[in-house]
């Protein structure tokens, strides 16, 4: 039996809770988080990327795959010339675009965890709809391996030796990592404790003097994307009120 006819009408619910329905193994995916774009990769589906963001730049092989608008800017006049049989979304999208792509015919799977175990989550599914469910798993096993050995060094960790954390996810809004979001819980799965969290959940923006006054004991700066990869580490060391 093909691997197509094995895979026919299957559903698959994705971290929306919504049940989407796969005729076939897709074969033309166009994935709009980088997130995800690396899954895809990881699991050696690449070949099925028809397209992705113009924040896809990880692996550097990715740069090279068609462009489908921006994270929150979603071409689809593009994605319709790319003829998708598969989307892979994140929860920005889950409101106005996923609804428009879902009206022109595109199944659509909205993948974001807020958590390792739903990450791994999120690897199993990609791996199911790209017919790499082995490699997901072994891929998932050896992640959770990996923090498993993690959380048991800092298990004893007390409160008030966790070192506070603050990333600088988005330098024009100081944009962070709030409450109920993957970077939350990684910090505080390797033994800190995120100011996000202080200041909303999902991603809030925090003033500068509101950072300030949280004084965090470590700043993370994301780089390597957009047109400058490199302006929200300089911000972070040349901003005062960092300092």
């Amino acid at each position: 039996m093909s691997t197509a006819a094995k895979y026919a009408t299957r559903q698959i619910t994705d971290q929306a809770g919504r049940q989407v329905h796969f005729e076939c193994l897709p074969q033309r995916i166009i994935s709009l988080a980088p997130s995800l774009t690396e899954i895809v990769y990881a699991l050696g589906a690449e070949d099925l990327l028809k397209g992705v963001t113009d924040y896809c730049d990880y692996p550097p092989e990715a740069r090279n795959k068609p462009r489908a608008g921006g994270y929150s800017t979603v071409d689809v006049d593009q994605i319709g010339k790319i003829q998708p049989d598969l989307i892979l979304a994140g929860q920005i999208h889950l409101k106005d675009i996923v609804p428009r792509l879902e009206a022109l015919g595109y199944p659509v799977l909205v993948l974001e965890p807020s958590t390792v175990e739903g990450l791994l989550e999120t690897i199993r599914i990609v791996g199911k709809c790209t017919g790499r469910a082995k490699a997901a798993e072994l891929l998932a096993e050896s992640l959770g391996r990996r923090t498993d050995f993690i959380t048991a060094k800092i298990a004893s960790l007390s409160p008030e030796n966790r070192p506070s954390v603050y990333v600088l996810h988005e330098c024009q809004t100081w944009k962070t990592f709030g409450s109920d979001t993957i970077g939350d819980t990684l910090i505080e799965m390797a033994g800190g404790y995120n100011i996000g969290r202080d200041f909303g959940c999902y991603y809030p923006y925090p003033a500068k003097e509101d950072i300030k006054l949280k004084n965090p004991d470590i700043i993370i700066a994301e780089t390597g994307y957009g047109d400058n990869p490199r302006e929200p580490l300089n911000i972070a060391l040349g901003e005062p009120v960092l300092a």
